[in-house]
This record gives structure tokens, sequence and C-alpha cells, in this order.
């Protein structure tokens, strides 16, 4: 008797044990999808990628690039935005898919539609990135018309890598952009020196150090040019700016 009472205990106990494992495996697989290598797991929860790019030229000026991907699972969106310092910018939103991962590049395929704004006229065209941990960059080649006013690679195998994006936070991206769009919207008002001859100040470069909390910006009046360095205060909260110092050069 005492021997039936022991057997039994054991399979009750097993029972318990497979319905458990069953039980944690489900919940395991709603939060996770298997893909063809068994050792690569992608999650289902979205993630946010941010790169940024800012080079000084020659003539002071900056050529600048962010591009900010929002990836769940193999779908994306986001934007991507270049301006060249001498030359018109493009700028636009974005959605489309991602590869797996690659090992020979060490890095992923995002294959986009860019609804792209440059010289007043917007067009969507095929844009494709490679990025991955660190870095991200744009491809570029020469583009056709496919027949419905939407532009393709005329050949994908002749495609060259456009500036090296480095990988920043979400954070400090958003922080930049807050900063440079308060300048250029208040540099009426922000600069110490005055215009001449009836002109009005706009800006016409503008580099922030999100790391020290300070920047210079280079603007003018269409007469003459001005140029500073200035300290700000960022509110993580608000999304505040604040001009804390402005020193003409």
């Amino acid at each position: 008797m005492k021997k039936n009472i022991i057997i039994l205990v054991v399979l009750i106990c097993i029972l318990i044990g497979v319905v458990l494992g069953g039980f944690l495996l489900t919940k395991k697989d709603k939060n996770q999808t298997r893909v063809d290598n068994p050792n690569q797991i992608v999650t289902k929860e979205p993630v946010s990628l941010c790169y940024y790019y800012s080079n000084k030229t020659d003539n002071s000026l900056y050529d600048k690039a962010f591009l900010r991907l929002n990836i769940n699972g193999e779908n994306v969106n986001g934007e991507f935005n270049n301006y060249p310092a001498e030359k018109d910018s493009k700028v636009g939103t974005f959605s489309g898919t991602v590869g797996p991962l690659d090992p020979k590049i060490m890095g992923r395929t995002a294959n986009l539609w860019w609804s792209s704004l440059a010289e007043g006229m917007q067009v969507k065209e095929e844009l494709n990135v490679e990025f991955g941990d660190g870095s991200a960059s744009a491809l570029y080649g020469e583009m056709v018309d496919r027949g419905d006013g939407v532009y393709v690679y005329k050949d994908k195998t002749k495609l060259s890598f456009g500036p090296s994006l480095g990988q920043i936070s979400c954070e400090d991206l958003d922080e930049i952009n807050a900063v440079e769009k308060y300048v250029k919207d208040n540099i009426k008002t922000i600069a110490t020196n005055k215009p001449v001859l009836g002109g009005s100040w706009y800006v016409t470069s503008i580099f922030v150090n999100y790391t020290l909390n300070e920047g210079t910006v280079t603007y003018e009046d269409g007469h003459i040019q001005g140029k500073a360095t200035f300290g700000y205060n960022f509110d993580n909260n608000t999304k505040n700016v604040s001009i804390e110092r402005f020193k003409v050069q």
C-alpha cells in the first residue's frame, strides 16, 4: 500500500512538471519568434535605433545627417534627413522591412521606401540602409523612374556607401534636434549683435555638442555674417531649451 502511494505521488509530480513546463514554453513563445537559424531569436518588442553624422567642412560649415529606425519584428519605419553644408538638403520619412543579420557585414539591411523632399519636390524612392552595432550608412546609386513616379535603383550591384553615421541614443538625438530648431527659430532675439541695412538674421550653420551643452552657430542677414558660441540648458521632460550664454566671435 505504501509503495502504491509513493508511485502515485511521483506520477503527480511528473504531471505537474509537464503542465508547468508547457505553460512556461507557451509564455516564452508569446514574446519571441524563432527564425531559420535556431540559435537566433528575434524579439517582437519594438526597438528604436538612432544614428548621427556631423563633419566640419573647409568653410567652417557642417555636413550633417541623422537616421532613426523604429523596428518592430521585420517591419521598420522612421526618418532619414541629410543636410550637406553646401548642397540642397534631402529629408523625409520611410517605411519598409529589415533583413536578418548578415555575418559578412555583421549588420542588417533595411529595404525602405523613402518619401523624400528635396528642392521643393517630394518623391517616393527606394533606399537601402546597412546598419549594425555602432554605425549605419545609406546606399546611393543611379535612380530611375519605374514608370509610376516612384524611383528605384537602376543597378543594385553598383551602389556606393554614403557617410558613416555613428550610433547615438535617441534621447541625445532629440536634444540635438531640439536645440538646433530653437536656435534657428529664435536667432533674431538670441543674437546679441545687430543686423545692418534693415536685414534680419537667419542661421546658415549650427553645431551642437550635447555632451558639453554648448554649440557654435553661423548666421547672416544678407549683408554681413556673424558667428558665435553658446551654452544652453535642455529639459529632458518638457523638451524645453534655454540659452544661457551667447558670445559673438
